[in-house]
């Protein structure tokens, strides 16, 4: 590395005043230079790495772990450093915006979950001047795990795109499907502004199975301070939401929304005032992950309960009529979603909060109808997957070879990952890999079930081994970031259909399709 260079190229940059469209020296990444005074920092790309470089008064650069340096001259020293957390504490110092920011306040807001540490640079160039604020990091525990990735690291890796970019808007950080305290402390100590809460262990599934008398005699059981509140408070009670909508609780509803639903309550509660009011962190509440749709009376029940505890989430993701299956578009009747989906938005707008949509990678079909619908308090989508599967794309593309491995692998150890997600694909309805070849291999990528084999399968192609060796990882990111304009062009195609349709900038999934689709 040539610093005697970079000082000259902080001279060309300073007498640039403002237009970097023709620096001498390439390697300077353009989008990521500040000015600040005569100082001045970039990231540099050279042999495939990136790194930080740094000019200012050497009083100050002190603060940089510098693993090289260089007298610029005027009292002023240069200096190069790795992309890591001390840097990246430095470098938002200088510039706040480096740093992930509350969402509150923002109408659209969408979740893009960067699994792979790569796709934040792209997914930025694309979210400038959408109007739409970009949640970047976005990891579950379990998500995390299967990737071998700390919350740190994916929250750094965002802040780091950030400042790369230039993207000066504000973005944000999730500490995605948390359950326990102590992974909500872990998302908070990671630097995540928001924290979505899984109330899955607090919320009781078998109470769907019971029947009338069975039900009617647990609901009975409580403490009858409880029985005689909740049925003074919705039993036979109608209550009008939005212009149109109204939401009516007969016998069955109330029992089953208080035993199914209030325990979540209660604990929504304890995190709010433990973690999200302390920490000032946006919160929001998953009641997706469950076995049946959140009926309206569910939902009204939940978000009136928090708000006699003076609760008002950011977002609320409640369990939609349908499936939003990994990968795949939404499966069920559109017209119902719809007319569902009216009365969820209008519960929504009552309460002041917005609806968030979970595992929303593909879901094409619906996003006209959520955009059209979500105008008032506006939306949150949540994807994330899907960034792998782009990436398989490149690896479909570069190496068919590879690709091919890993969807044998991928099929014939399907059965690994079937406890931890909802999905169709089974080997029998899959193609066979004995039948992928070089020419076929892309279908793997546009065909739903063995889309689902491969998105589901993130975690054990990465992580397996042989001999103590990875078998699949090495040369996967290698093939990867030989081809990350590639991959960027694939990525930001997969998104901008979401978003167009979403923003009412295309009226069907056929006509994004035929805009973006990949024709390889």
């Amino acid at each position: 590395m040539d610093t005697k260079k970079l000082v000259a190229d902080v001279q060309e940059i300073l007498a640039a005043n403002g237009d970097f469209s023709n620096l001498s020296d390439k390697e300077v990444y353009a989008p990521s230079i500040q000015v600040d005074r005569k100082n001045v920092y970039f990231i540099l790309h050279e042999d495939g790495k990136k790194c930080l470089v740094a000019c200012e008064s050497g009083n100050t650069v002190g603060d940089f772990d510098a693993v090289a340096t260089e007298d610029a001259g005027n009292g002023k020293t240069l200096v190069v450093a790795e992309l890591n957390q001390k840097n990246n504490e430095a470098i938002s110092s200088r510039f706040p915006w480096v740093k992930p920011i509350s969402r509150h306040g923002y109408k659209y807001t969408f979740g893009l979950g960067d699994r792979l540490g790569t796709a934040s640079n792209a997914h930025l160039r694309l979210f400038k001047g959408r109007g739409i604020f970009p949640i970047l990091a976005q990891q579950s525990i379990r998500e995390l795990l299967l990737t071998d990735r700390t919350e740190l690291d994916v929250v750094q890796s965002a802040s780091w795109a950030v400042f790369e970019e230039g993207y000066t808007t504000g973005w944000g950080a999730d500490g995605d499907h948390v359950k326990e305290p102590y992974e909500v402390e872990y998302a908070v100590e990671s630097g995540c502004t928001m924290i979505t809460l899984d109330a899955t262990k607090k919320i009781h599934n078998e109470i769907a199975d019971l029947s009338d008398s069975e039900l009617d005699a647990k609901f009975n059981a409580l403490d009858p301070e409880f029985v005689t509140r909740f049925n003074n408070d919705y039993l036979d009670k109608t209550f009008k939401i939005g212009d149109n909508s109204e939401v009516h609780f007969d016998k069955k509803d109330v029992e089953q929304s208080v035993l199914i639903y209030f325990d979540a309550v209660v604990y929504a509660t304890y995190i709010y005032h433990r973690f999200v009011v302390p920490n000032n962190l946006d919160f929001e509440i998953s009641m997706d992950e469950t076995i049946v749709p959140t009926t309206p009376a569910n939902h009204y029940f939940f978000a009136n309960e928090l708000k006699n505890n003076n609760i008002t989430p950011e977002t609320i993701a409640p369990k939609f009529y349908g499936e939003f299956q990994k990968a795949i578009d939404y499966i069920g009747d559109l017209d119902r979603f719809e007319r569902e989906y009216i009365v969820h938005e209008s519960i929504a707008e009552t309460f002041g909060y917005r609806l968030s949509i979970h595992s929303g990678s593909d879901k094409l079909s619906v996003y006209p109808i959520i955009g059209r619908l979500s105008k008032k308090n506006g939306w949150h989508v949540k994807t994330a997957g899907t960034n792998w599967l782009e990436a398989l794309r490149v690896i479909a593309k570069e190496d068919p070879k590879l690709m091919q491995e890993i969807y044998k692998y991928s099929f014939d150890n399907l059965a690994d990952v079937k406890p931890f997600y909802v999905f169709h694909a089974e080997q029998s309805n899959s193609p066979k890999p004995e039948t992928i070849n070089d020419s076929n291999v892309m279908s793997l990528l546009t065909d739903d079930n063995p889309r689902q084999i491969l998105h589901t399968m993130y975690g054990n192609v990465l992580n397996y081994q042989e001999s103590f060796k990875y078998v699949y990882r090495d040369r996967f990111f290698d093939t990867l970031n030989k081809h990350q304009d590639e991959y960027d062009d694939f990525l930001n195609r997969h998104i901008s259909e979401h978003i167009d349709l979403l923003q009412g900038k295309a009226a069907t999934k056929e006509e994004v399709k035929a805009k973006y689709e990949p024709k390889n």
